[in-house]
């Protein structure tokens, strides 16, 4: 996961612009009723979030027992992700966060949409607040769902708070066999809190990472079985090694969690692989 800077925007500015165009009279007092409880809901959120404990949030089916959760749904995605929308300056915002456009939660494909961090169909009232709001591709989105954490162990990374680039925990093992076979797992070091460690694993099961990583990993090998053997062929297992070895402290030096980093560190250590491969 990718570390981003949280959007700065306050929760009752954003969801009183996307309420400002609202025609219907009843239903713009009750929404303009809901401000107190959306701004005590992000505060609340940014709070917790940093300790972990989201779970503690209670799950509402209405905001300020003024508007439904499909009501809010509506200020959402038809006055914030639409695009000409009011509250669209924010979306666009948030979706620009990340560098490269990459997805922070699987640091792999391309940003497409918002992710609702605790789901709007069960949170209404931070529906359109920022800190909830995370640039992700549609896949992940998408397996994420509408999930909702029942203990610290079961929340997922949050970009905006928490940051796990400082050390290495994305680690890959190959299987001896042609084609050659990898599979990734979260391997943190020891000395990593116990419930963050239960964390990065949730992660990791969650958006189904393991099984995307392979199957990009699985194409790398391929891509690069040329020069690999050629390598082999004109300078010997020393030189492969060498070769990988570099490969690999490159990647780590974009990122060190990258499933690349990740494979080519597993190769480079891999005597079979860099002696018997290409025999």
């Amino acid at each position: 996961m990718k570390k981003l800077t949280p959007p700065n925007d306050d929760a009752i500015v954003v969801f009183e612009v996307c309420i400002a165009r609202v025609r219907d009279a009843d239903l713009k007092r009750r929404l303009q009723s809901c401000s107190e409880e959306i701004g005590e809901a992000a505060e609340e959120f940014n709070q917790k979030a940093a300790l972990a404990e989201l779970h503690t949030i209670e799950a509402k089916d209405n905001v300020a027992n003024a508007v439904s959760v499909d009501e809010m749904k509506k200020v959402y995605t038809g006055r914030m992700a639409k695009k000409l929308a009011p509250g669209r300056i924010y979306y666009d915002r948030i979706m620009a966060l990340p560098e490269h456009g990459r997805c922070p939660l699987c640091s792999q494909r391309v940003v497409s949409t918002l992710d609702h961090h605790l789901p709007k169909a069960h949170f209404p009232s931070l529906a359109v607040s920022p800190l909830n709001l995370i640039p992700s591709c549609q896949d992940c989105n998408k397996t994420k769902s509408e999930e909702i954490p029942r203990n610290s162990e079961q929340e997922t990374l949050h970009p905006y708070y928490d940051d796990v680039e400082s050390f290495s925990w994305v680690k890959a093992k190959l299987e001896e066999s042609i084609p050659v076979v990898v599979e990734f797992y979260v391997d943190p070091p020891q000395n990593c809190d116990g419930v963050l460690m239960e964390r990065l694993k949730h992660h990791f099961r969650t958006f189904k990472l393991s099984a995307l990583y392979s199957s990009h990993a699985a194409e790398e090998l391929a891509s690069i079985e040329y020069i690999a053997r050629k390598i082999f062929e004109d300078g010997g297992s020393n030189e492969l090694k060498g070769f990988l070895k570099d490969a690999a402290e490159s990647r780590k030096q974009i990122n060190v969690n990258s499933w690349q980093t990740a494979l080519y560190t597993c190769l480079y250590e891999s005597e079979w692989f860099c002696q018997n491969r290409f025999m």
